[in-house]
């Protein structure tokens, strides 16, 4: 349990701790709030690139103010649509497959 020890030791130096588990998802800290959300269920194709993912969508919703719960479950189906696809096809850039899956998750 050496994350959840880590993450107790930062959340109380820094304002929010979120640590991606992979299958056992994602969990953050903010002060002594945990929040807890599990991955879509997906065949992954392709997992280069889904942490990035990940951070780009949970970072895309908090700084619209959303709530920590809501950026966990935005950058586990952002992180999701990311292994859709093998790395050398467009995953983020083919509007149709992009709006698709998240019209059909979220």
């Amino acid at each position: 349990m050496i994350p959840m020890r880590a993450a107790d030791f930062l959340a109380t130096k820094v304002a929010l701790v979120v640590i991606k588990r992979g299958a056992k998802g994602v969990v953050a800290r903010r002060g002594s709030e945990t929040f807890t959300a599990m991955p879509q269920k997906i065949e992954a194709t392709d997992s280069v690139g889904a942490g990035d993912s990940f951070d780009a969508g949970f970072l895309h919703k908090f700084v619209r103010g959303a709530g920590i719960e809501e950026c966990l479950a935005y950058g586990n189906l952002t992180g999701a649509l990311s292994v859709t696809r093998a790395a050398e096809q467009k995953r983020f850039g083919d509007a149709n497959h992009r709006e698709q899956f998240l019209a059909n998750r979220a």
